[in-house]
């Protein structure tokens, strides 16, 4: 059950007993005026008009909390209770105990039933009522009827007085007992927050001490490709002088019998001192965008990992458009970037010799390149080992490489040059039966 049901439910419970207490004033004040007027008594007719009036009211009362309407009922039962409050003390004096007690019951359903500012309010209208009615005695404008002083108590006032007191004691009892519950449900929400507290700390302590481990990996991760970068440079900058010498050896070398070799040679190395000199570019914070021919590049990257495929007895099958595509970017990096997927789906072969599956079927990959009105999509694809699918989660993760020589830097390093220099996209199929990379690049050309 919820709190606001709770306090509805309790509110209709006062409302109930105060209805009761009612009903059982009313109805002994209208039994003793009967046994009186059929005793002879005294005419007693006016009082059986009055609580006939006060059962109307009330029935009217109780048709109000069957509809819900509580503020306005407990507007009528406290004014009812002041009503009478006020009759009994303006006909027989302050002094009447039922009067004084009927005040303190319209105080306590005011606090109860309203607010407690009503009470207050209740209580100092009660008291203004005393002494109005004790002015208007002591002036002799009127004078109230104190036969009651010399006349000896009877059941009926006993009666009367037990049930007031009851509607007391019942209403303080269900406004102390929701208390208790408020009280408990407080206590109750007290403790459930220092249960949160308290594993709410431990996760962020968990959780402070996964984002230092984390930290504590990329530091890593950032230092050894600082040490990287270091050897690198030395690097890029032996392998430009050996290029250099190379190339001089090759021009030596040149006659008729090897020229095709050499002009085979002298293309490679042509082709490496142009990634020597864009890296070096690079370095200095250069920049190699250029609009270049994107089926010719591949095709010169196939061509230069033509030596690798063969030495490993893998066929590469290349389908190129059937025209050119012109492209906007740095070529070398894309250069790379199709060289280490291609370069890596040879090596996928390495591990394979032995098996019955690589027995039967040749060793190929295959290369297509695709376009339409918003990329270009290039496909490549083997039927090596293939990657597990523990393995898949690590594989653009930098220093995770399923290969004896390798650096796992190859995969983290293309996809973060798709991402960085042409805002494109490299991911591999999960649903193929085979290793299956797709190069997405964003058309920036449109011949």
């Amino acid at each position: 059950m919820s709190k606001p049901d709770s306090n509805v439910r309790s509110a209709q419970t006062v409302y109930q007993i105060v209805l009761l207490g009612t009903y059982a004033v009313v109805a002994a004040i209208s039994a003793l005026s009967l046994l009186s007027l059929f005793l002879g008594r005294g005419p007693e007719s006016g009082t059986l008009v009055v609580c006939g009036m006060a059962v109307l009211y009330i029935l009217l009362i109780r048709v109000l909390v069957r509809r819900n309407c509580r503020g306005l009922v407990a507007h009528m039962l406290v004014a009812f209770y002041m009503l009478i409050a006020v009759s009994i003390v303006c006909t027989w004096g302050i002094n009447t105990p039922m009067g004084l007690l009927l005040f303190c019951v319209v105080i306590v359903l005011a606090g109860i039933l309203l607010t407690a500012r009503c009470a207050l309010i209740a209580a100092s209208l009660a008291g203004l009522i005393l002494l109005v009615v004790q002015t208007a005695v002591l002036f002799n404008w009127y004078r109230p009827d104190m036969s009651w002083t010399g006349k000896e108590s009877s059941y009926g006032d006993a009666a009367a007085s037990c049930v007031i007191f009851g509607m007391l004691a019942l209403v303080s009892w269900l406004y102390n007992r929701q208390m208790e519950r408020s009280l408990q449900v407080a206590q109750g929400a007290e403790v459930a927050l220092s249960r949160q507290k308290a594993t709410l700390r431990e996760k962020v302590k968990h959780r402070t001490a996964q984002l230092r481990e984390a930290q504590l990996d990329e530091m890593q991760q950032m230092y050894r490709f600082a040490e990287l970068g270091q050897l690198g440079v030395t690097l890029l900058h032996d392998l430009a002088n050996h290029l250099t010498a190379l190339t001089l050896e090759i021009d030596g070398l040149h006659s008729k019998q090897n020229s095709a070799a050499m002009a085979r040679a002298k293309e490679i190395t042509g082709y490496l001192e142009e990634m020597v000199d864009n890296t070096r570019s690079r370095l200095h914070g250069g920049t190699q965008e250029q609009t270049f021919n994107i089926v010719r590049t591949t095709n010169e990257v196939i061509s230069f990992l033509g030596y690798k495929a063969a030495k490993a007895k893998v066929t590469i099958d290349w389908h190129p458009p059937a025209r050119s595509w012109t492209y906007t970017g740095d070529p070398t990096c894309f250069s790379q970037v199709i060289a280490v997927i291609i370069s890596n789906a040879i090596d996928a072969y390495s591990d394979t010799s032995s098996t019955s599956k690589a027995r039967v079927q040749p060793k190929r990959l295959s290369v297509s390149m695709q376009r339409d009105d918003h990329h270009i999509t290039i496909i490549i694809s083997d039927w090596g080992k293939g990657i597990s699918k523990s393995q898949r989660k690590y594989l653009f993760k930098p220093f995770h490489t399923t290969k004896k020589t390798g650096l796992g830097i190859g995969l983290f390093i293309a996809q973060q040059t798709v991402i960085t220099n042409f805002g494109g996209s490299i991911t591999l199929n999960p649903n193929s039966d085979h290793t299956e990379f797709i190069i997405k690049l964003p058309v920036r050309d449109g011949k």
